[in-house]
């Protein structure tokens, strides 16, 4: 059995500021201990792992390649332990210096991440928004490791460890150039299918944000484009006689910057909805909370169609 004792453990968080500080004095500082009480814990760092770990240089400590390998992971561990203290602890947001960091979907980020920043800041002036596009393999992963807080995301299919609830029910239309040769008022399944289509791409995945896990159907389309965001899928819409599918709320969001229309999206299945997903150790937690209820407080201000269902 691996033998780790309390104290190797506290040497976690003084590898963590050597290596984010790239200074001795520095990471004493920030740990508020005395120099050479961290030049002691890096020795017995040194002897665990069998490696320098930091050369010293003009510039400050300049970590090997070994510690630059384990620093994702130290860097993690120290941050889930953190945040299991803090459960306990009672959360403040006017005097909470946190920084929340979100994965948003673009197809939301527009309309709900700047309501969510004035909300938050109009109570909670510390406190601070890191938003990402969701770019992730592992959503799972990156969720445990505390690289994200929240991710914003299309309702997720099957069943996973993870926690999500529904925000909100958002419905689909399809949209073409204002002067389109060949639609007229409505779409039918045909012609859907008939025309050449711009989708949102996946990250690093050669598919798009609508797929046939949530229509079958989809699977049948002529893609000729995937783009990033609505930004870049609008402006070949509106020049082209290529079509796309779109939430509502986006269309009425960009719509007026371009020369496009809006039809019925020609399948029953009209209405799909987004989730707020986390991992299950934050559900406990005061701030995790704190910014999950802020969450549903725009989205009810925003007007949105909620349906807060947990999973």
């Amino acid at each position: 059995m691996l033998d780790i004792r309390s104290t190797e453990l506290n040497l976690i968080p003084i590898f963590v500021a050597i290596y984010e500080e790239r200074s001795l004095s520095r990471a004493a500082t920030r740990m508020e201990i005395s120099q050479p009480a961290v030049s002691k814990a890096l020795k017995r760092l040194r002897e665990i792992y069998d490696d320098p770990l930091f050369h010293r240089k003009v510039a400050g400590m300049d970590p090997t390649s070994f510690a630059i390998d384990i620093y994702p992971a130290m860097a993690a561990a120290l941050k889930n332990f953190s945040s299991t203290l803090s459960t306990s602890r009672t959360f403040n947001p006017k005097t909470s210096q946190r920084v929340f960091s979100i994965a948003c979907i673009t197809l939301v980020s527009a309309n709900l991440i700047p309501a969510l920043l004035c909300k938050i800041k109009a109570q909670a002036p510390g406190i601070a928004l890191e938003v990402h596009p969701l770019f992730t393999e592992d959503m799972e992963s990156d969720l445990r490791m505390q690289r994200y807080d929240l991710i914003i995301d299309m309702t997720p299919s099957g069943r996973s460890m993870l926690k999500s609830e529904v925000l909100y029910a958002e419905q689909v239309k399809v949209v073409c150039a204002s002067g389109h040769p060949r639609l007229g008022t409505t779409l039918a399944v045909e012609e859907y299918f008939s025309e050449e289509h711009v989708a949102l791409a996946q990250w690093q995945v050669r598919g798009s944000m609508m797929t046939a896990e949530h229509l079958p159907q989809m699977a049948n389309r002529n893609i000729v484009v995937r783009v990033p965001t609505a930004m870049e899928m609008l402006p070949i819409i509106a020049r082209s006689e290529i079509i796309g599918v779109l939430p509502h709320s986006t269309i009425d969001t960009f719509s007026n910057m371009y020369d496009v229309r809006t039809l019925p999206f020609p399948f029953a299945e009209s209405v799909f909805s987004l989730s707020a997903i986390w991992h299950p150790s934050r559900s406990a937690e005061a701030g995790h909370r704190w910014l999950r209820q802020q969450l549903f407080e725009v989205i009810n201000e925003l007007g949105l169609i909620t349906s807060k269902v947990a999973q």
